[in-house]
């Protein structure tokens, strides 16, 4: 009785470790948006002197600052900053998420003009 008890916990324990989801880890990368590919869906990002490319989905989520945006939209982004969340699929790197920084615009007051005395 005591055996088959214990049979009946390992096979519980087991059952429950193998139905519970695998957490999956995302990989962070940051640096500039060299150029995007609208054909094949290649995001390119500098970082270090080196260039990376990023593959983008459907599922590849884009923000511009805290605005969703379509991935097309890169193509207008070349040197923003941008962090991309990421994952592994085989040797390819694809986007979970893309934030792309917001372009901050500057205003300066006019120049004030002298008057003539």
């Amino acid at each position: 009785m005591k055996k088959l008890l214990i049979l009946v916990c390992t096979i519980a324990i087991g059952t429950a470790a193998f139905a519970a989801p695998a957490k999956s880890t995302a990989a962070h990368f940051t640096g500039t948006i060299e150029k995007y590919d609208t054909a094949t869906k290649t995001l390119t990002v500098k970082h270090d002197g080196k260039n990376t490319d990023f593959q983008i989905n459907d599922k590849s989520e884009v923000m511009k600052g805290k605005s969703k945006a379509d991935a097309s939209s890169l193509a207008a982004s070349t040197g923003q900053s941008v962090k991309i969340e990421y994952k592994m699929d085989g040797s390819m790197k694809v986007a979970e998420k893309i934030d792309v920084a917001a372009v901050h615009v500057t205003h300066t007051a006019p120049a004030k003009t002298m008057k003539k005395k």
